[in-house]
């Protein structure tokens, strides 16, 4: 089935859903004058003695933190305009899209919709049943995603030798081929006659690298969690770049001084002894401090010592809660935004 057949399936599910659930019924229709700068699927309408204006339709098979995350930045001006449909959102899920003020209905008849006089909020309904969405393991795999890291974070890398690439990213060199490989058939890559390679759709790969490294490898980096003797020990205290560098909340108030970190996020190497002895930390299974390992082998230059904005954004995106997605979209508005356009 198509991707296109799997979403016309779900969107029809998911209305006729909400009409058994609730008695009100929604109309959907295409319409070509939606907004450029986000992925909709059409509209739908409210009919009946109802007159509220028509809501922008974006279909998604699965959802998760991550999607939600950058779907309430991309709706944060106006989210009473937008609604999302999904095959089944969970409780969690379905608690965080109305904290976020996010729109939704499922194909299980979960739904929030908050268009006056009309207010809906249903959660946990079961799915009916489980689907396999397909995955694209060899671009996005684990080994991927550190390579498509490496050439987002640094341009240049894209004509570098295949072993330079796989000794930035820390990956063997026979994986490289295979990534570019993907690359090049995906039209993310492309060679150019006499201008070497260049990346293509920049914006749309660092959004599925966000969603590959914060579901496949960010657990996969956790160190522990510490505490310090001093709340804000990160406000004075210089870290050495070789051994550590600031990410997610300390990163974002050091790139745009904005959010005041709540955990402390820094990316290493193991072993970690050095470090934690030079920190004065001890392990906490409730600190604040989170040290995650470092995955890339690549220099990147900020004296502030902090990790690439591209990988800030991504661990401001998977906290997923309102104050974060703010940070995050100042930092794709002045870091990434003209980079990946």
């Amino acid at each position: 089935m198509t991707r296109q057949n799997t979403e016309t399936e779900i969107l029809q599910q998911a209305l006729n859903a909400f009409q058994q659930t609730t008695g009100i019924h929604l109309e959907y229709f295409q319409d070509n004058h939606l907004p450029l700068e986000m992925h909709l699927d059409g509209r739908i309408r409210l009919t009946g003695n109802f007159n509220t204006d028509d809501l922008n339709v974006e279909v998604k098979a699965t959802i998760n933190e991550v999607i939600l995350g950058r779907l309430a930045q991309h709706v944060r001006t106006n989210p009473e305009n937008y609604i999302l449909v999904t095959r089944y959102a969970p409780p969690y899920l379905a608690k965080k899209m109305k904290e976020l003020h996010i729109q939704f209905i499922d194909t299980a008849g979960n739904a929030f919709l908050n268009r006056p006089p009309v207010l809906v909020y249903v959660y946990g309904n079961k799915a009916a049943e489980r689907h396999a969405e397909p995955t694209i393991e060899g671009l996005f795999g684990v080994g991927g995603i550190r390579i498509i890291f490496a050439l987002l974070c640094e341009p240049n890398l894209v004509n570098a030798t295949y072993r330079d690439i796989a000794t930035a990213a820390g990956v063997a060199l026979g994986t490289v081929a295979g990534v570019m490989k993907d690359l090049t058939e995906q039209q993310h890559l492309v060679e150019l006659a006499g201008r070497g390679r260049t990346l293509m759709k920049k914006k749309e790969l660092a959004e599925k690298w966000t969603d590959a490294y914060t579901t496949k490898l960010r657990r996969k980096r956790f160190i522990g969690r510490y505490a310090a003797p001093r709340e804000q020990f990160w406000r004075d205290i210089q870290i050495d770049p070789i051994k550590a560098l600031w990410g997610g909340e300390v990163a974002a108030y050091k790139l745009i001084q904005y959010l005041k970190p709540e955990v402390i996020t820094l990316y290493t190497r193991k072993p970690v002894d050095e470090l934690v002895i030079a920190l004065k930390l001890r392990k906490d299974e409730k600190g604040p401090i989170e040290l995650r390992e470092k995955f890339w082998q690549f220099d990147y230059p900020d004296n502030r010592n902090v990790v690439p904005p591209l990988l800030v954004y991504a661990d401001l995106i998977a906290v997923g809660d309102p104050r974060t997605i703010e940070a995050a979209t100042m930092i794709h508005d002045e870091y990434l935004k003209r980079h990946f356009q």
